[in-house]
């Protein structure tokens, strides 16, 4: 197995399957991921457009090397799709480079932090109101999903306007540590993982050792926060179950 193959293989410990990008030939420029020099910017436009137009704003946050990012964007490409996606959205691809802290993103739409790539966001432009909080985590598996699953839910989603979401000083201060927790795993990641691209380390033990633990640590905590917030909305007098979790690599 090559070095590139092997790093890409290597992704299916973190954020999904990966594989190689030659998939790109097949999906339209606008559902790239490519680099933003402006990213805020580029972001408030597509915002102010989509309240121009009347329009739901959608977000997605991921990257070329993801499997399931590229196979989101297979999907988008296709006829049907486009349709659906002009008319009723304005739409924005989001690099996330190789962890890079895109967190303030998702965070200033209400969602606690991205997990996973890709994370699709589906947002009313005039209040910045989450349509989608409950389904953010089944777009992490988007290569696996059928056309027509696509298809159904972006002709649908927006219509009904979801219910609160329970919360408490209690569980935002729990979400606000384990997601800290989670970003110090990213930046302890990242280096690891650009030094092996850059060939300047040739441990890759370490990269793997440390990409499967971020990984392990993000769908669990993922879970346990849909968990936490699903408890508190049935009911907000309810004693939540907060789960422990060890201690973690980058913090020992």
């Amino acid at each position: 197995m090559t070095r590139l193959l092997f790093l890409t293989c290597l992704l299916s410990l973190f954020l999904s399957s990966c594989q190689s990008t030659q998939e790109t030939t097949k999906i339209l420029p606008e559902y790239v991921f490519k680099p933003d020099p402006d990213l805020m910017l580029s972001i408030e436009e597509t915002q102010t457009k989509a309240i121009k137009e009347d329009k739901l704003l959608l977000l997605v946050l991921g990257a070329q090397w993801c499997h399931d990012s590229t196979g989101l964007a297979e999907k988008f490409s296709t006829t049907k799709m486009q349709t659906i996606l002009t008319e009723r959205f304005e739409t924005l691809f989001i690099d996330v480079g190789y962890f890079e802290d895109r967190h303030s993103i998702v965070q200033s739409y209400g969602y606690p932090a991205y997990f996973g790539t890709p994370t699709v966001l589906v947002v009313d432009p005039k209040t910045n109101a989450l349509l989608n909080r409950n389904t953010i985590p089944k777009w992490q598996n988007a290569h696996s999903m059928a056309l027509n699953e696509y298809e159904q839910y972006f002709q649908t989603i927006g219509f009904e306007f979801p219910r609160p979401v329970g919360t408490s000083p209690e569980l935002n201060l729990f979400i606000q540590k384990q997601v800290k927790r989670l970003r110090n795993g990213f930046d302890y990641l990242r280096p690891i993982w650009q030094n092996v691209i850059s060939e300047k380390s040739k441990d890759t033990a370490l990269l793997s050792s440390v990409a499967e633990e971020v990984w392990h640590f993000r769908v669990q905590l993922q879970k346990d926060i849909h968990k936490l917030y699903e408890q508190a909305t049935q009911n907000d007098q309810a004693v939540l179950n907060y789960p422990a979790y060890q201690s973690l690599s980058w913090e020992i």
